[in-house]
């Protein structure tokens, strides 16, 4: 007998047959912020890795004022309504927006501003009813009013406020923050990084100053970053400011909300 090892057929012994390759799936990016957030936040992201925000112009809060007025000449140019009643309705929005600019109404002080005006006007009411004399005048004199602007008067403000307005919506795309995990940078466009406040050791505060701002910027209000206890940047007017709230608590991890 031949001491030659056989070869075995069996197929354990055969050499397994390769594999095809397994297609790799992508690493995974963490998403960044977007140029448009600083106009209108997206979702939050629980991805992003940083959150843009800027400090917007006060024009900001005369869309009131400029609907009121591009309402107002359309309805006058089309005979709809009469000139006295658009007169007064464009001064009240144009005084509502002086009012806004003027004041700083915390919650405290703007409730008592709406008792105060709705005590003035119940007042005069009731006066004129009762044939008081300084009331009664004083009612009269209001209703006397013919508060009467032109067409054209109309179309130009309306004109003048979408320019300004449009120009105002230019500072906030060069001129805004990023909130990072590790740093607040502020970046001035197109020279870059203008200021750098390291993350460590830093706290946000969202304030609110004012309601009717508040109300105006669709919960806008102001952040204001502390290192050590002191304030060290301020970013006044942010609107959408509580949307953005939940993402900057992510990112960030503590914050505090105060009212002013």
């Amino acid at each position: 007998m031949s001491d030659t090892p056989q070869a075995s057929n069996s197929p354990a012994s055969a050499d397994p047959a390769p594999k095809p390759d397994t297609p790799q799936e992508p690493p995974t990016t963490r998403s960044t912020d977007s140029a448009w957030d600083v106009y209108w936040p997206k979702r939050d992201d629980t991805g992003a890795n940083s959150v843009r925000l800027a400090s917007f112009p006060l024009i900001l809060y005369f869309w009131p004022t400029l609907i009121s007025f591009l309402a107002c000449a359309g309805l006058q140019g089309l005979d709809w309504a009469a000139p006295t009643t658009l007169g007064w309705w464009g001064l009240g929005a144009l005084a509502f927006n002086l009012l806004v600019l003027v004041t700083n109404l915390d919650q405290k002080k703007f409730l008592i501003a709406i008792l105060s005006l709705a005590l003035a006007g119940f007042g005069i009411w009731i006066g004129s009813l009762k044939g008081i004399t300084f009331f009664s005048a004083a009612y009269g004199w209001l209703g006397g009013l013919e508060i009467m602007l032109s067409t054209h008067a109309y179309a130009m403000v309306s004109c003048l406020l979408v320019g300004f307005s449009l120009l105002g919506l230019i500072q906030p795309r060069v001129d805004y923050w990023r909130l990072e995990s590790n740093e607040f940078v502020h970046y001035v466009q197109p020279f870059g990084r203008d200021q750098s406040i390291p993350r460590q050791g830093s706290t946000v505060t969202r304030e609110v100053p004012d309601i009717l701002e508040f109300l105006l910027s669709f919960g806008g209000g102001t952040l204001v970053i502390r290192r050590e206890g002191q304030a060290v940047a301020r970013i006044d007017h942010v609107p959408f400011l509580g949307r953005r709230m939940k993402a900057i608590e992510r990112l960030l991890g503590v914050t505090r909300v105060e009212s002013a």
